[in-house]
C-alpha cells in the first residue's frame, strides 16, 4: 500500500503532507481497515526508494541498447526560479520499440557557458554508464550549444571512433529552426495580430457585445 501511495504521489505531484491529511487517512481506512497512517517523512523515504528502483530498471534498459541518442534543452522551474538542462535519451529496446526517457535535470546557473553544458552532459553519461553508446546529440542553435558539442565531439573522438566519422554527432533541432521561421513570419503581420487581440478584448468586456457579435456571426 505504501509503495502504491508513493507512486501516486510521484505521478500526480502531490505534496508529501497529503498522507497526513485527515480525509486522506479516512478514505484509505474506508478502503481497508488494515491501513496504518504514515508520516510525510516516511512517504518521502518511500518515494526515494521508488526512484532508485526505477533508476535500476532504466539502467538495465540502456545497458541493453546498442546506440543511444540524446536531446537537451534548458528549462526554468517556475516556483524555484532556477534554470536546469534536461537530458533525454532516445533508443530502440530489444522489442524494437522506441523509448524516450529523461535521464537528468542538471542545474546550470547563469551565465551558461559551453564548458558548463559539456561538463553537465558528460557527467550524466558517466553516471548512467552510456558514454560509449552515444550516437547523436540534438540541441537548439544557441552559440554555447555549438561550442559545447564541439568540445564533446573532440572528447569522444579521442577515446573511440564516432559513427559516420562524427558527421551525425551534432544534430540541430528542427523544431527550434521552425520556431524561428514562424516568429519571423509573425513579425511581418504583428500589427494585424495586435488589432485582432484588441478587438477580442473589446468584445469580451461586455456581455451585450458578445451577444451582438454572436448574432452577427450567425447571420454571416
Amino acid at each position: 500500500m505504501r509503495d502504491a501511495i508513493a507512486n501516486w504521489i510521484l505521478s500526480t505531484e502531490q505534496p508529501f503532507a497529503t498522507v497526513e491529511d485527515a480525509m486522506f487517512v479516512k478514505m484509505m481506512k474506508t478502503a481497508t481497515s488494515l491501513f496504518e497512517k504514515v508520516s510525510r517523512v516516511t512517504i518521502t523515504s518511500d518515494c526515494f526508494k521508488v526512484y532508485e528502483h526505477e533508476k535500476k530498471r532504466l539502467k538495465a534498459l540502456t545497458k541493453a541498447a546498442s546506440k543511444i541518442s540524446l536531446t537537451t534543452d534548458c528549462w526554468k522551474s517556475s516556483h524555484q526560479k532556477i534554470e536546469y538542462m534536461v537530458i533525454t535519451a532516445h533508443f530502440v529496446d530489444h522489442n524494437w520499440r522506441l523509448q524516450k526517457r529523461v535521464l537528468s535535470f542538471v542545474h546550470v546557473p547563469p551565465p551558461r557557458t559551453a564548458v558548463d553544458i559539456a561538463d553537465g552532459i558528460y557527467k550524466c553519461l558517466q553516471e548512467w554508464e552510456i558514454k560509449d553508446k552515444i550516437f547523436t546529440i540534438s540541441v537548439d542553435n544557441a552559440a554555447y550549444n555549438e561550442k559545447a558539442l564541439r568540445r564533446l565531439k573532440e572528447t569522444f573522438s579521442r577515446v573511440r571512433k564516432l559513427s559516420c566519422g562524427g558527421r551525425l554527432f551534432h544534430i540541430r533541432c528542427c523544431a527550434h529552426i521552425l520556431n524561428l521561421l514562424v516568429k519571423d513570419g509573425l513579425a511581418i503581420i504583428d500589427h494585424i495580430i495586435g488589432d485582432v487581440r484588441e478587438d477580442i478584448k473589446y468584445i469580451n468586456d461586455s456581455e451585450g457585445r458578445r451577444l451582438n457579435f454572436s448574432k452577427a456571426a450567425h447571420q454571416m
